[in-house]
């Protein structure tokens, strides 16, 4: 019986090692392929010729924050963006919504941009959602259209933060082309 039970294990134990040790070896050369892949992969990518040009990409986040700046511009904004019901809140909200939507699809353009540059971005930003909320929230404004038309008129007094990001970005974008 105890002879039984040893070629019985025998049996199981011989199998799943050769398949041990096949998989071992398997598993080994696929493994040094893909190290010799990876390694031809680097020594191709540190080429002079094929290295990232960080200059282009700096310059691309520039491009980028002017679209967002010019995007969340609240006089260009609300030509866009039309209310679709008489809610003032509702639209104050869809506003709101959307320039913080614009600033998260944005937001990784601060690792190419100075962080002076990125803080005049994020002011804007901050100012245009500020003046949104607090025109909403006066007592004169009673529905979505009232206050369209009195954003419409704070736009002016805020158009200078505006100005102030676009030349911010373009000075940015001189000094990284110099």
């Amino acid at each position: 019986m105890n002879a039984d039970l040893i070629a019985q294990i025998a049996a199981y134990a011989i199998p799943a090692i050769v398949v041990s040790i096949l998989f071992y070896f398997t598993s080994e050369k696929i493994l040094q392929r893909q190290a010799a892949r990876d390694r031809f992969i680097i020594d191709k990518l540190s080429n002079a010729d094929t290295q990232i040009d960080v200059k282009a990409l700096k310059l691309q986040a520039c491009e980028r924050l002017i679209i967002f700046t010019e995007r969340i511009d609240l006089k260009k904004l609300i030509l866009r963006i039309t209310p679709f019901s008489e809610d003032k809140n509702a639209y104050q909200l869809l506003l709101t919504q959307h320039i913080e939507q614009e600033f998260e699809y944005n937001i990784a353009q601060q690792i190419y941009v100075s962080g002076q540059l990125w803080d005049i971005i994020t002011h804007t930003k901050n100012t245009i959602v500020n003046t949104i909320q607090q025109t909403a929230g006066k007592a004169s404004v009673q529905d979505a259209h009232e206050l369209r038309n009195l954003l419409l008129t704070e736009s002016v007094l805020i158009q200078k933060s505006i100005d102030v990001a676009l030349l911010a970005v373009k000075e940015e974008a001189k000094h990284t082309m110099n």
